[in-house]
């Protein structure tokens, strides 16, 4: 699908700064609001427990392996959704040589509902790894922080992440190819290749939903888009809150399948992890190697069934 790419550093510097600046002031009392130091932004945001526990450390080096290691190991393992776009094309026919919508319309419409079909894909992956056990083995991994920080997010297996980038690129892909069916060769905002809508709710909503800061959206707000600390409960390890919270920035798929849980807007007593587990999870064997052996075992009955969710308890826990 074609993109029109805008200035990536520009952007960045932009959403950063308007990130921090927002969450901050956010996850302060109104009658207690001072102006935020810089020395403050870096103990909020990336806080010394990091260092001092082995749950921060694996935290650490998921996010060097990411950035400098796994990025361009796994590339040959994906399969983009350019080819997933060709075979839809291929399959629908070509479209409409001349584009039916306007620039200014079709544009923020394309970009919008790619968005979208990358939601729906991260729904669908997402409750997968909760309720196959042999997908759970690998997400596991993620779960298994005892605490959360900005870089949780990047504490991911491997598999955990081909199987996410295989299904992400398959529905956008094919989505592409339908649009330029109905639309014609309306191309996508970008920044530096990804949807420009992507890009900005995952520097604005993604990081953060892995920070200690609660931060609840109120009313309907909250019903629209995930919170921080609706994230936050999705990684408790009450079994109360087990397999809600699903999505990445929309929570209409969650309010869809019934597995959105709103918090309270005071700050919820949660504790975060995976227990039973036999294997310590913060080392090697038990965050890389470990999981293997337990998805080959998953046909059998789980011992610890954390990919389950529990229908009785979904609702909203600011009311409660």
């Amino acid at each position: 699908m074609p993109i029109i790419d805008l200035p990536a550093t520009a952007m960045w510097l932009a959403t950063i700064a308007l990130l921090l600046a927002a969450a901050i002031r956010a996850a302060i009392p109104a009658g207690h609001r001072r102006p935020v130091s810089m020395r403050l932004l870096v103990r909020a945001l990336l806080p010394t427990r990091l260092l001092r526990t082995a749950s921060g450390r694996l935290d650490i080096a998921a996010f060097v392996a990411a950035k400098f290691v796994l990025g361009a190991a796994l590339g040959w393992a994906l399969v983009s959704s350019n080819w997933w776009f060709e075979i839809g094309q291929h399959a629908l026919g070509p479209g409409p040589a001349a584009a039916r919508l306007p620039a200014w319309l079709g544009l923020p419409l394309v970009t919008a509902v790619l968005f979208v079909a990358y939601e729906a894909a991260y729904w669908g992956n997402h409750w997968l790894s909760h309720n196959v056990p042999a997908l759970w083995a690998f997400h596991k991994v993620h779960h298994s922080a005892e605490s959360l920080s900005l870089l949780t997010n990047f504490r991911v297996h491997p598999v955990d992440t081909i199987v996410f980038y295989n299904m992400a690129s398959a529905c956008v892909g094919l989505t592409g190819a339908v649009l330029v069916r109905a639309l014609g060769p309306v191309p996508q905002v970008g920044v530096g290749g990804v949807n420009a809508i992507v890009f900005v709710a995952s520097i604005l909503l993604s990081y953060l939903q892995h920070s200690q800061l609660w931060i609840a959206f109120p009313g309907r707000l909250g019903g629209l888009v995930l919170s921080p600390a609706h994230h936050q409960l999705h990684h408790s390890a009450d079994p109360a809150h087990y397999g809600s919270n699903l999505g990445s920035t929309l929570a209409v798929f969650d309010r869809a399948w019934g597995t959105l849980l709103r918090p309270s807007a005071k700050r919820m007593p949660l504790r975060f992890g995976v227990d039973g587990q036999r294997i310590g999870p913060h080392g090697v064997r038990g965050a890389l190697l470990h999981p293997f052996a337990e998805a080959v075992s998953a046909a059998g009955p789980p011992s610890a069934p954390r990919y389950r969710a529990d229908p009785e308890h979904r609702g909203d826990t600011s009311r409660a």
